[in-house]
């Protein structure tokens, strides 16, 4: 009886050292650590951008008849005695003026008016003095000499209808929707002149309001393959919540320099747009956790010996940084001053 009871207490000792798990023990090491390297960071995130071209109205069409065609795009600048459309095969001339064509003119006429018209045919080498606003024998041969080269009718008389003057030329111009080939025109038609460039604004729906940009803040328009680099300025809210936020150009002025080329459109184009929420940097990369904070607020680092060094942090993405105060290759605790402790497995002793 009592081998058996000795051969089951032996049987128990063994399968216990067997199936016992195995005792675990706090093995502590050394700190991580992590070499520097050099790096860029930054943050930006994808919107959409609104572009609408304004004017305002400047003149009318006095011409009836059918247009013939249309000779520029709209919204192309339009300068001091370019053709605008034809009209039954006559030409629409644009003209620079502030005082609006409402009267043919001939010889006899005087007026600012006569003056305007004077200043084009000057300007375009058919007069040889000094505008005074009296349409005289030598504004007469000038109206002729224009209405030659311009392949007009030659009366030395300039109809109602054949010119439009239009205030600061050159400038962007577009007609009325409803002047087109093949259409009818029973005049007073508008002519509007546009903005030097289009009114761009950054559109942030209800989820991005809580990225938004402070004033300044870069935002890069795709444009066809091309890149507008503008900055944020003021902004107000539309009536479905949309945050409307204004662009500019880097010195606050309008948006796309003059000669502008983004194309006209009757409507509000929208456009890819990035913003730059935090600008990129590059330099000495450390990740965040790396950093801790010394006794006066700063950040710092530890090395590898223990040593704690202040750093300048330039920039971040949310999880590394750019700081200076480090060099590229030099080795730091990758968590500050903590000691990173891993559970080893130790092996069961054979003996009882």
């Amino acid at each position: 009886m009592l081998s058996v009871t000795a051969a089951l207490a032996t049987g128990w000792w063994a399968g216990g050292a067997v199936m016992r798990p195995p005792q675990v023990a706090a093995d502590t090491l050394g700190p991580a650590t992590y070499t520097v390297v050099e790096g860029t960071v930054g943050r930006a995130m994808d919107a959409v951008a609104d572009l609408e071209w304004s004017g305002v109205e400047v003149a009318t069409l006095d011409r009836p008849g059918k247009v013939t065609s249309l000779a520029v795009e709209p919204g192309s600048v339009v300068g001091q005695g370019d053709v605008l459309l034809t009209v039954d095969l006559a030409p629409v001339v644009v003209a620079s003026g502030d005082v609006p064509a409402f009267r043919a003119l001939g010889a006899g006429d005087d007026g600012p008016d006569v003056r305007q018209l004077q200043q084009m045919l000057a300007d375009l080498g058919h007069l040889n003095r000094a505008p005074d606003g009296r349409f005289g024998s030598s504004t007469t041969a000038a109206v002729r000499a224009w209405q030659r080269a311009s392949q007009q009718p030659v009366t030395g008389v300039v109809a109602l209808g054949d010119l439009v003057f239009v205030p600061g030329l050159p400038a962007r111009l577009v007609v009325a929707d409803q002047v087109a080939v093949g259409r009818a025109l029973s005049g007073g038609e508008v002519v509007r002149r546009l903005d030097p460039a289009p009114r761009a604004r950054l559109r942030l729906a209800s989820e991005q309001r809580g990225a938004m940009p402070p004033p300044g803040s870069v935002v890069a328009l795709d444009l066809d393959g091309s890149t507008l680099d503008l900055r944020t300025a003021g902004s107000q809210v539309d009536a479905d919540g949309v945050v409307l936020v204004d662009l500019v150009a880097a010195d606050g002025g309008p948006a796309c320099p003059e000669p502008c080329a983004i194309p006209y459109a009757p409507q509000a184009q929208q456009v890819r747009a990035v913003v730059e929420l935090e600008p990129s940097v590059t330099g000495a990369l450390v990740p965040l956790a790396a950093l801790g904070s010394g006794p006066a607020g700063d950040a710092v680092v530890t090395l590898v010996d223990g040593e704690r060094r202040a750093v300048q942090i330039r920039g971040s993405d949310g999880s590394r940084a750019v700081v200076d105060g480090l060099a590229v290759g030099e080795q730091i605790r990758l968590f500050g001053d903590e000691v990173v402790e891993r559970v080893a497995p130790v092996v069961p002793s054979s003996g009882p």
